[in-house]
């Protein structure tokens, strides 16, 4: 056995940097197959079909994905504390999506250098926030679409709602009637809080980061080229 990282054997480890890339790729297309299955209830049966089966064999890839890093881990109880959620989401498909957050910090290429690892940083936030406003997005939709009184009856909607609440625009065109979707809708607005505060934060963080490091390298080339650089 190789030597392991907090547990997890080095052989896992290096099975889940080979398939970084292609889980990450089958992430995006199933997440892009299971959305279009639920935004349009109308889909052709051809149409549907195709989808219903792309979401479907992502959906056992990932499964055999997950096993197969179980069995090469060093400690299965380890792996399963440090990959929890991926576990869960095997179960819940509505969480999911969230996965694809762990697939791009697998990605080798971001390792490559602080600059690019600053990137890494800024676009997982980002796609956060988005997954954050979809994910609540779509439990609304779910639990106002069967009420005669709601206006929340199709995902498009839903999702228009959700990032004019996280944003506070308050447009008012579209508001959840039943009491779930209400209770959802305020853990957007808190959440959204809190994922908006976050999200700034780092990219004003990472901003600064690159100012002082462009304004150090200016300073060095100046100093290089200076007169006095050159008498001693």
């Amino acid at each position: 056995m190789k030597a392991s990282t907090h547990g997890v054997s080095q052989r896992s480890l290096d099975w889940e940097e080979r398939t970084a890339w292609p889980m990450f790729a089958l992430s995006l297309i199933f997440f892009a197959a299971w959305v279009w299955l639920l935004a349009d209830p109308h889909l052709p049966s051809g149409w549907n079909a195709l989808l219903v089966a792309v979401v479907s064999a992502s959906w056992a890839l990932f499964i055999a994905d997950f096993a197969v890093r179980f069995l090469l881990s060093g400690d299965r109880r380890v792996f399963l504390r440090t990959r929890w959620f991926e576990a869960v989401s095997l179960v819940f498909a509505y969480v999911r999506p969230f996965v694809i957050l762990a697939y791009l910090w697998r990605l080798p290429w971001f390792r490559a250098s602080a600059q690019r690892q600053r990137m890494r940083l800024i676009i997982m936030v980002s796609m956060f926030t988005f997954l954050f406003v979809f994910t609540a997005s779509t439990l609304v939709w779910l639990a106002e679409r069967q009420d005669p009184h709601a206006n929340i009856v199709n995902l498009g909607d839903a999702i228009w709602w959700g990032f004019a609440t996280i944003a506070t625009v308050g447009y008012g065109d579209f508001v959840p009637v039943t009491v779930l979707g209400r209770t959802i809708a305020v853990g957007l607005m808190m959440g959204g809080l809190v994922v908006l505060g976050v999200t700034s934060a780092t990219v004003i963080s990472a901003l600064t980061d690159q100012i002082h490091r462009t304004g150090r390298t200016l300073t060095d080339e100046r100093a290089a080229r200076s007169p006095d650089s050159d008498d001693g």
